[in-house]
């Protein structure tokens, strides 16, 4: 069970979101422009990295933590094990 989260500003509860992390629409097309370039124009040198960077644009997804009530907006982060293990350390 997770635990729900306060806001600073309101105090109400906090709700996990998970949406887009880049404008879907400049990333397709980015997409569309790779494509097009590998066809007509300068070929693979401009034309693969806009396909691999307008796919991933459109594919990336980011968590925020949202207040229902006042609809703050605060983003979630994991904490790699590195910090984990460090924490740990400390507190023994």
């Amino acid at each position: 069970m997770k635990k729900a989260l306060t806001c600073n500003l309101c105090s109400g509860e906090m709700q996990l979101y998970t949406g887009p992390r880049f404008n879907k629409k400049f990333g397709s097309v980015l997409f569309v422009g790779g494509i097009l370039s590998t066809l007509f124009w300068i070929g693979p040198v401009l034309g693969v990295p806009l396909m691999l960077i307008g796919g991933y644009m459109v594919s990336a997804k980011r968590q925020l933590w949202v207040c229902r009530e006042c609809h703050t907006a605060i983003e979630r982060i994991e904490v790699g094990s590195e910090t984990k293990a460090a924490e740990t350390k400390k507190e023994e």
